[in-house]
């Protein structure tokens, strides 16, 4: 009869000795299946050098093409004013509430969007959404009642997601912008 109780204690103290083991192993964090290298935004960095560098030699040709002088901003876009205050006076400025009309035109002519379709709009100057980065800097540049032509590559306009309606992915665009009013905020 010994010899059947020495069976299922061995047995017991075989399992308690594995859970112990087992048990106390503290737990290693798993690895990562996969690796993102540089070489993916090296990749990127270069298709957008090279999407950049189309979208600038394309508006570049258009205005090479027009009786107007067109400057380019520190802010990547082509500017020329159409009707231009001889004074200097008030400028948009972070904080102003601005009222402007402006058109979205392709840059083959096509209206996007017209002055009806958007205008007017009054818009806070910091505020996100409803104004694209290029028109907070482009509205930046002109005083009330001034009407100025902007060309906007893609990244100041509306970039790799366009407007999710009609302006498509990387779309460089002309503006027809006029400013009509400026709300100081204080």
């Amino acid at each position: 009869m010994k010899k059947h109780l020495a069976i299922p204690l061995f047995k017991a103290i075989l399992l308690l000795f594995v859970l112990v083991t087992y048990s106390c192993k503290t737990p290693e964090p798993r690895k990562p299946i996969s690796r993102t290298t540089s070489s993916t935004t090296e990749l990127s960095i270069e298709n957008n050098k090279q999407i950049y560098a189309a979208e600038e030699a394309a508006i570049e040709k258009v205005i090479a093409g027009l009786d107007q002088k067109f400057e380019r901003s520190t802010y990547g876009f082509y500017y020329s004013f159409t009707q231009k205050d001889s004074l200097k006076g008030k400028t948009p400025a972070f904080g102003d509430r601005v009222t402007f009309e402006y058109n979205v035109i392709a840059l083959n002519g096509d209206t996007i969007y017209s002055k009806d379709e958007l205008s007017p709009i009054t818009k806070s100057m910091e505020q996100e959404y409803g104004i694209f980065r290029g028109m907070r800097d482009a509205l930046k540049l002109m005083q009330t009642g001034e009407e100025a032509t902007f060309y906007f590559p893609s990244y100041t306009g509306y970039g790799y997601y366009g407007d999710q309606n009609r302006i498509g992915t990387n779309v460089p665009f002309k503006s027809d912008v006029k400013l009509l009013g400026i709300n100081i905020e204080e």
